[in-house]
């Protein structure tokens, strides 16, 4: 089937795909729609920095100056610029100390950081026989992150990346012995490997960073990633060799990068890189759903309340059809039916008592918290069991929704659920002519990962909207100056040291701006960007404002999806007007390819006013709908 992932689905054979059918209760929608760029999106992102401090080379020769801590500084600044990020610190010597924060697993607090940076530059004595015990900042770095997972609900760990940054000068005192890597309890092994092993240590190091990337995505994570930093402070660089083996295999066991910096004066931290290592977002599911036209065996029935329930099965019930919640208790008729409760009589189940509002919705996904509490599905997820569909459609539709059923074909009419739920067809009966009359039909396009220019929106210079950039242009920091005596822009490529010519810009509309470069070029030549300009928002005195250009990369597909059936609605107790139809599109991505787990979702709504017989509006047979309608839910903790 084409559930999972949705990349090839056409309806050949089953509708043609020339021109669209002359009938006004019938609607297409099409568009493109993309991944979203983890880095630009700002998914939240846990960095913890793990540094040695133990005495020796690293504080005598190699680094007397302390000039690291600059460059840890820098890091903290420039990484505490971006609003989705959280640090903690830890140094390690002869035992492993968490330098910050000092409550929590994580912080944004610049003081703590910068104090836990200007620790690093104190060295550990050994305790003991331990002298750069950092196997064990390790073991203390995952359970910061347990702590953290814990802490995070569901929803939003699938978004959240771990990074560590081991900044290393030595090999782990005391190293393995070789007995440490022997198999099960095999006693010739032991004996036979008694001595200090830099090869078992080896061994060891990359299953810790192994183990702990494993359990983080197994409890829900985007991923994690590992960063090795080595100052080659050691005089032998027989040992610099050893660890540097030691710190390689870590890396590649994390999914990161290894760097060797031969005197403190080279050494940095690349911020971007650091930021920009994130799971790929591949496409898992593009559904549609017009939540007024319930599936029914003999094709879609009216449900003007969008509640789950016909009209005709409200009145039969006594709840009103014109209100999803008869009883106002944020408990839909159609669940309370299921539940066993009254929808016509308040309840407050004892699930729901620490509920505030009653109708929170955390994830946007049409059940309320207090619902999700009762159904047992998760209020962070869109899509509890990670089979694509969303919980609210599976509930109405009468598939599971807390175990994977995509591949079950219920109703035993030789098409799965799955393709079912996405032709909006009902799995729980055999309806072959629903199936050839009312299915929806999709055609998707995989276009793969595509890179475009984007930029922050100006702050400053208000009125101004960034709606296209030209692939010439330098990705970057540029910057827009305004003159209200015109008013005009100019704007300065990041490769520019002037900027453009001005641009009057004394009416509403679109208007090109030119760098300096690009006089004379060719239009496809030219660095150069597009506003959108709102006289009324413009700033009353002149201002710059330096602008961030980055390179964005994302998975899209081109879709269209035709046969959507329009009903006959009623006037709502709300005051919604009779023959609204709500089409809900479900945009579910795959994180890290992962397309059996959970992953996120963005949610775009298109209201269409139908009333038989002709009048439809937006009367246009075919709707496009733009990538940035889909939304996505704002998860905090």
């Amino acid at each position: 089937m084409c559930l999972i992932p949705l990349l090839s689905c056409t309806d050949v054979g089953l509708y043609s795909p020339g021109k669209e059918p002359k009938q006004s209760d019938r609607l297409s929608l099409t568009g493109r729609v993309c991944t979203e760029d983890p880095l630009r999106a700002k998914f939240p992102m846990r960095v913890i920095v793990l540094a040695d401090q133990a005495a020796g080379p690293l504080f005598s020769d190699y680094d007397a100056a302390g000039l690291r801590a600059g460059a840890l500084n820098d890091f903290v600044r420039t990484t505490l610029n971006q609003s989705n990020v959280e640090m903690a610190v830890i140094g390690y010597g002869g035992r492993p100390e968490k330098l910050a924060p000092t409550d929590g697993a994580f912080t944004r607090n610049p003081g703590e950081l910068f104090n836990a940076v200007n620790r690093l530059t104190l060295a550990k004595p050994c305790q003991g026989e331990r002298c750069r015990d950092y196997r064990e900042a390790l073991r203390n770095a995952r359970a910061l992150i347990e702590d953290d997972l814990a802490a995070t609900p569901k929803g939003e760990r699938l978004r959240t990346h771990y990074a560590l940054v081991m900044i290393n000068a030595g090999p782990q005192q005391p190293i393995a012995v070789g007995s440490d890597c022997c198999q099960g309890t095999t006693l010739e092994c032991i004996e036979d490997n008694d001595q200090p092993s830099p090869a078992c240590e080896t061994q060891l190091d990359a299953g810790i960073i192994a183990s702990m990337r494993k359990y983080a995505i197994s409890q829900g994570a985007a991923g994690l990633g590992f960063q090795a930093m080595h100052l080659a402070a050691e005089a032998d660089d027989a040992i610099n060799l050893q660890v540097q083996d030691a710190m390689e295999a870590m890396a590649f066991a994390g999914g990161g990068a290894y760097q060797r910096f031969n005197n403190a004066s080279g050494f940095s931290i690349n911020t971007i890189e650091l930021l920009r290592s994130r799971a790929e977002m591949r496409p898992k599911l593009l559904m549609a759903s017009n939540i007024n036209a319930l599936a029914d065996p003999d094709g879609p029935v009216v449900d003007s309340d969008g509640d789950g329930l016909s009209d005709a099965e409200e009145l039969r019930l006594g709840t009103d059809p014109t209100n999803p919640d008869t009883d106002g208790d944020a408990i839909s008729d159609l669940v309370e039916a299921l539940m066993g409760l009254d929808p016509l009589h308040f309840d407050r189940p004892a699930a729901c008592s620490a509920i505030v509002p009653a109708d929170r919705d955390t994830d946007l996904d049409g059940l309320t918290d207090c619902e999700e509490a009762l159904l047992g599905t998760d209020p962070t997820l869109v899509d509890t069991d990670g089979d694509g569909i969303p919980d609210r459609l599976e509930l109405i539709q009468g598939t599971d929704y807390l175990n994977p059923d995509t591949q079950a074909d219920t109703d035993g009419d030789g098409v799965s659920n799955g393709e079912e739920l996405l032709q909006h067809t009902d799995p729980r009966s055999t309806d072959t002519r629903a199936h050839l009359s009312f299915g929806y039909r999709y055609e998707v396009n995989d276009l793969g990962r595509m890179e475009s220019l984007v930029a922050d929106r100006p702050r400053f210079v208000t009125g101004v909207h960034i709606t296209a950039i030209s692939e010439a242009t330098t990705a970057g920091v540029g910057e827009l100056f305004f003159d209200p005596a015109g008013p005009t822009l100019q704007w300065r490529d990041a490769d520019d040291g002037v900027p453009g010519p001005p641009v009057l810009i004394d009416a509403a509309g679109v208007f090109e701006l030119d760098s300096a470069r690009s006089a004379g070029l060719p239009d496809d030549q030219k660095r150069k960007i597009s506003v959108d300009i709102n006289p009324t928002l413009l700033p009353d005195e002149a201002r710059s404002e330096t602008i961030r250009v980055v390179a964005e990369q994302r998975h899209c597909m081109d879709y269209t999806i035709r046969n959507i059936k329009l009903m006959s609605t009623v006037e709502l107790a709300d005051g919604t007007p009779a023959g609204i139809n709500n089409i809900l599109l479900y945009f579910n991505t795959a994180v890290g390819g992962r397309l059996d787990a959970p992953g996120p979702f963005r949610m775009a709504q298109i209201p269409v006013l139908y009333r038989p017989p002709n009048t439809r509006v937006p009367s246009d047979a075919v709707l496009g709908v733009k990538d940035d309608e889909f939304v996505r839910p704002n998860l905090t903790r």
